[in-house]
């Protein structure tokens, strides 16, 4: 019998309460620097028999959950008990969106895509929303009528992580795009009626492209117009050839304070964008970052000001309280007890240099990546 319901490794947080549906498997580029998810597996595909499997079974878990069926879970076998209990799951979250897996689904050919969509929407019509991650080289695969026709049969969004808009950086990761390619594929799905949400890293470009990185990235956000612009802080991880670099002095790190900076840059450079930016992922340093691009742009870099008007001894005070979990934005730390101010405070009087603290956030921050 073909083992159904894969479940690969990731999925955005905005999609943490979609159902996982495992389209192909791994990563078709899979040479990025800073990545280290799908380095050990190879890239391949599921057949089209596999996925509709997958879906047949889901609607029929979900009408005999529904219908109140349970009767025969104890006659079913353990894997297939796991699965009705995810979809069951699912259906207690709303049941409406559903994220394909894995890293790049949009490297699929559009005749296949367009079959799988449309058996998701015949066979799972109260699905409201249907995701993917695409990369800018996949995406400039498809014109705008075939994306417009993909979009038709149900696809809504897609993530892309550009990551940087530079070229520089882009290469020094070895993203395998261009800034070019990144915005003709932006534009495209953009075109088709398809909600595009892209990925930003500050400090990816470490601090020699910093500035870069963010002038760039402004750029081509500007050039797209995206719906969601998402930021996802760059901690260096063990295990890839970006920390190899480091190590070996081709790229120097930046700061925890210098990626913020490196943000705040970026947002200065962002005009006429009217989608919304996100700080959904607890290695970012504010969670406050978050808002409409061209009505509260003012409010999301007064969060920056605040930071940058402190004194050096209380910006890491705050970075320690969020790099621990104790808060999420600045106006949290005036709700902390006097006993964690002074946890706060003797963690600060151990770590006597620059070199320590940054080793000491770095520390606790791989710990969430």
């Amino acid at each position: 019998m073909t083992k159904q319901f894969e479940i690969g490794p990731i999925r955005p947080p905005s999609e943490a309460s979609s159902l996982l549906l495992r389209i192909t498997r791994n990563c078709p580029w899979n040479k990025c620097k800073f990545c280290t998810i799908y380095k050990k597996h190879r890239f391949s595909t599921r057949s089209i028999d596999e996925i509709k499997a997958d879906i047949d079974q889901v609607a029929s878990y979900r009408n005999q959950i529904l219908n109140g069926q349970s009767d025969s879970l104890c006659e079913l076998p353990e894997e297939a008990l796991e699965r009705y209990r995810y979809v069951m799951q699912w259906v207690a979250s709303g049941g409406e969106s559903v994220f394909l897996q894995d890293a790049n689904t949009m490297v699929l050919s559009f005749d296949k895509l367009r079959e799988v969509l449309i058996h998701f929407r015949k066979t799972l019509p109260w699905v409201k929303r249907i995701t993917t991650y695409g990369r800018a080289d996949s995406l400039n695969r498809f014109t705008i009528e075939q994306l417009s026709e993909l979009r038709a049969a149900g696809l809504n969004r897609i993530h892309a992580g550009y990551e940087s808009g530079s070229d520089k950086v882009l290469e020094l990761i070895s993203k395998g795009a261009t800034k070019a390619q990144e915005i003709e594929a932006g534009q495209k799905v953009k075109a088709a009626g398809i909600e595009l949400s892209v990925y930003f890293m500050p400090g990816v470009g470490g601090k020699t492209l910093s500035m870069d990185n963010a002038i760039e990235t402004a750029d081509v956000i500007n050039k797209i117009n995206p719906d969601f612009v998402r930021i996802r802080t760059f901690v260096a991880q063990k295990g890839t050839q970006w920390l190899d670099d480091l190590m070996s002095g081709l790229i120097i790190e930046c700061t925890d304070y210098e990626k913020a900076m490196e943000l705040k840059k970026m947002i200065e450079r962002i005009d006429n964008v009217d989608g919304r930016l996100f700080s959904d992922h607890i290695i970012n340093l504010f969670e406050d970052v978050e808002g409409r691009l061209n009505t509260e742009k003012d409010r999301i870099l007064s969060v920056f000001s605040a930071f940058e008007a402190l004194d050096n001894e209380d910006r890491r005070r705050y970075q320690i309280a969020r790099r621990t979990g104790m808060v999420g934005s600045l106006s949290h730390m005036g709700l902390l007890s006097n006993e964690l101010l002074r946890q706060i405070d003797n963690i600060l009087s151990q770590l006597s240099t620059e070199e320590a603290f940054e080793a000491f956030l770095t520390k606790l921050l791989r710990r969430y990546v």
